[in-house]
């Protein structure tokens, strides 16, 4: 049996758990730069907004309707994030942290009955709302797909839906294909104009109909519906290219300013270098106007340049110094930049590797600062401890008006009880 547990209106729940005072009050998020709605709980969407929408247009009806506006703050979410994980890791054998906020748990040597799996749903249900804070719903059923589905159901069901393999079938007949995982209102479409209305009609497909009409993803699907496995557990791969990227709050028109910048995301994607264990030979930095829209071909302006590095490495300052040596290269006085992206690029697995003309204690050194400096901002948050030319210029970085304090990972914003 595989659960599925997914967190309800997760990054508003985020927000809600040190501000007591919302909830079951309407709240929503918005997406980098304050631009449009990325979550709401279900108070806002009642309120008549929905994901999506641009913030500026409808920042009147939040006003209005008393809508509590958050900028999205990945930084408390994640660790939220990690705190529901551990406690999946409690319960379940194996586990897939399919996102941020769902979650796959196998009990594939489990001969337990639906009494014993509704037991356990309803046990993380309340632990994890207890002891962090956060409204789940949990599905469990033989596939991931209709771990999906009952998932999805839950909400009719007290938060958690059980598979019996005695209703499957009148479950699935009530059930349009469009909302199947991996189906989707196209292909549902699709499927309707060949007479498939339902969940239960896309079950009994013939599979070489399924792979003709829906590919190869379509007939797992169909397999999954039949209570085959078809759909095996992600293993999260290590990445082939590491990106790191954001655009600014306001146009920024100096050499400087863009330098501080290029040290800021370089900083977050060496970060995620050595989090995965590997380290690069090559630094891409482009700049970009941003100006796709305008009618003006002079204010438009885009470029980019890959910088080799001796050999491979994870050393934060080597590859800060390798981006900041490629920006007078490529920057033009007299535009307005909006958009900065690193691109860390020739990853291969970390290793000692010795070089002719360096002492091997200055390696053993740079590996031993990075360690410092990884363990820092584990504890205290990414920049407790940071380059200095970072902090030179500011007021380039994110619109972020509606930032919530990171009170897990901040000491200093810990809450104070009096």
């Amino acid at each position: 049996m595989i659960l599925h547990a997914d967190g309800n209106s997760f990054y508003a729940s985020c927000e809600q758990i040190y501000r007591p005072d919302l909830r079951g009050k309407p709240v929503a998020v918005l997406s980098n730069n304050d631009g449009v709605i990325i979550a709401l709980n279900k108070e806002a969407k009642a309120c008549g907004i929905k994901r999506g929408d641009p913030f500026f247009k409808v920042r009147d009806i939040c006003n209005y309707k008393g809508i509590t506006i958050f900028s999205s703050n990945y930084t408390l979410y994640a660790d939220i994030s990690r705190r529901i994980t551990s406690i999946y890791l409690e319960y379940a054998p194996d586990i897939e942290e399919y996102s941020i906020d769902e979650s796959f748990l196998f009990f594939d040597n489990c001969d337990w009955s639906i009494k014993d799996y509704e037991e356990i749903g309803y046990e993380l249900k309340y632990r994890i709302y207890k002891e962090v804070g956060i409204p789940i719903c949990v599905g469990a059923a033989p596939t991931k797909t209709l771990a999906k589905l009952y998932n999805k159901k839950a909400k009719d069901h007290g938060g958690v839906f059980i598979y019996n393999p005695d209703e499957i079938d009148s479950l699935l007949e009530a059930t349009d294909c469009g909302t199947i995982w991996g189906i989707g209102p196209a292909r549902a479409k699709k499927l309707q104009l060949h007479g498939i209305k339902n969940a239960l009609m896309l079950k009994h497909l013939p599979l070489c109909d399924a792979k003709r009409l829906l590919t190869i993803q379509g007939m797992s699907t169909v397999q999954e519906l039949n209570g085959v496995r078809s759909i095996e557990k992600i293993t999260r791969e290590k990445k082939e290219v590491i990106t790191s990227s954001r655009q600014f709050s306001i146009k920024v028109y100096d050499n400087e300013t863009l330098e501080c910048a290029i040290v800021e995301y370089t900083e977050l994607a060496v970060e995620r270098l050595r989090q995965q264990k590997s380290e690069c030979r090559a630094i891409q930095v482009m700049i970009s106007t941003c100006n796709y829209y305008s009618d003006k071909i002079e204010e438009q302006y885009s470029n980019g340049i890959i910088v080799q590095l001796p050999r491979h490495t994870s050393y934060t300052p080597d590859l800060v110094n390798a981006a900041r040596i490629a920006l007078p290269r490529i920057y033009r006085y007299g535009y307005g930049y909006k958009v900065v992206m690193i691109t860390l690029l020739d990853l291969q697995p970390a290793q000692f590797q010795g070089y002719l003309w360096i002492d091997p204690m200055e390696d053993i050194k740079k590996k031993h600062l990075m360690e410092a400096v990884d363990s820092i901002t584990s504890v205290y948050g990414r920049r407790s401890i940071t380059l200095g030319k970072s902090y030179v210029k500011d007021g380039w970085q994110m619109k972020r008006e509606f930032l919530s304090p990171c009170v897990t990972t901040d000491f200093e914003k810990i809450p104070s009880v009096y």
